[in-house]
């Protein structure tokens, strides 16, 4: 499980996710973020207050690629 804050328009805003459900944004220079049942939110690294996640879950698995 991770937990993300970021900056909206209305004030800062924390959400908690599967670690997997964070991947870098197509659309932004940032993150995307795929909520439960309410689709995908794009974060702008300029607007990311922090990630936090395991150490096992913030690792990348390089060897297959």
């Amino acid at each position: 499980m991770a937990t993300i804050a970021y900056e909206t328009p209305d004030g800062t805003a924390e959400e908690a996710v599967d670690a997997e459900h964070i991947t870098d944004s197509g659309k932004v220079q940032g993150v995307r973020i795929r909520l439960e049942n309410a689709g995908f939110v794009h974060v702008p690294y300029t607007r990311l207050y922090w990630i936090r996640m395991s150490e096992d879950e913030g690792s990348v698995d390089y060897s297959s690629a």
